[in-house]
């Protein structure tokens, strides 16, 4: 962990920024993030969200760096959305996920190029499609989608079940995919080439940084790389355990302000440095 001062701050959404009361970003953490930004400090969020669903957030919280999604499958030019970087499964792995998921009967969404494919609908995909603002289209049959080399292939079990789910399907595909565990109900495979690590690795040789350089914030299990990587990564609210072991600091959840309050006092105490 580094001591500072600190050139860049990259952080999660969902369980990290957004209140869980209401889903909102609150004005004390707008306010914060504003404050850095006209610092000239790079902010930017790293999700594991679609592209249209991670913009939304981009704007509304006023990031003003590359936004990285889909687990870091993908990176997007903060001003332009304009697409940077994106690494999509082979057909043989997506076949092989698609095929895994069926053979567990775990409910299946197959996303290619921001378009969310499933092989039946129920009120949850609709609910989830709504939230994304994201288009769902239903087909007959998932696999010819792999020949499209699908961003992420992700499976959907009750929590209780997904351990295992998540254990067999990484050993199956072993060094061909990155499997994310970042919602106890989600299993995400995306390419090898993908992770919220290696998708900050290329930012910051992009911007000539190092991971010294950079702030993160994250809860989930998808975090836990980036939060190591960084000089001082930060667990947020509920945080997984790992996550919590990983992580230079703990602070409150975002119903409690929690990176809005750090940002303030990284701020106030002269921690953040830009680097031209």
């Amino acid at each position: 962990m580094s001591n500072g001062p600190f050139s860049a701050i990259v952080s999660d959404i969902d369980g990290t920024l957004l209140t869980r009361v209401n889903g909102n970003i609150s004005p004390r953490l707008k306010a914060a993030v504003a404050e850095v930004t006209n610092r000239g400090i790079p902010f930017s969020i790293s999700t594991g969200r679609m592209r249209r669903s991670a913009w939304i957030v981009h704007q509304e919280i006023g990031a003003n760096a590359t936004m990285i999604c889909y687990q870091g499958a993908m990176a997007v030019d903060a001003e332009t959305n304009t697409l940077l970087k994106h690494e999509r499964l082979d057909e043989a792995t997506a076949a092989e996920a698609i095929h895994f998921f069926k053979s567990r009967e775990l409910d299946i969404r197959v996303y290619v190029d921001d378009d969310v494919f499933v092989s039946h609908q129920d009120e949850e995909d609709f609910d989830y499609a709504q939230r994304n603002h994201a288009k769902l289209v239903k087909v007959d049959d998932l696999f010819p989608l792999a020949n499209r080399q699908p961003t992420v292939v992700l499976g959907i079990s009750p929590p209780n079940e997904m351990a295992e789910h998540v254990h067999d399907i990484a050993g199956l595909l072993g060094s061909s995919a990155e499997v994310t565990h970042s919602l106890p109900h989600f299993c995400e495979v995306g390419s090898p080439r993908a992770g919220k690590v290696r998708a900050l690795r290329w930012l910051a040789d992009r911007h000539g940084l190092e991971p010294p350089d950079y702030i993160t914030f994250g809860d989930g299990l998808g975090d836990l790389e980036m939060v190591r990587w960084a000089g001082r990564g930060y667990a947020v609210g509920d945080a997984h355990p790992q996550v919590m072991a990983a992580a230079y600091e703990h602070i409150p959840g975002p119903d409690s302000e929690g990176v809005a309050i750090e940002l303030e006092r990284l701020s106030g105490n002269g921690m953040l440095t830009r680097q031209d």
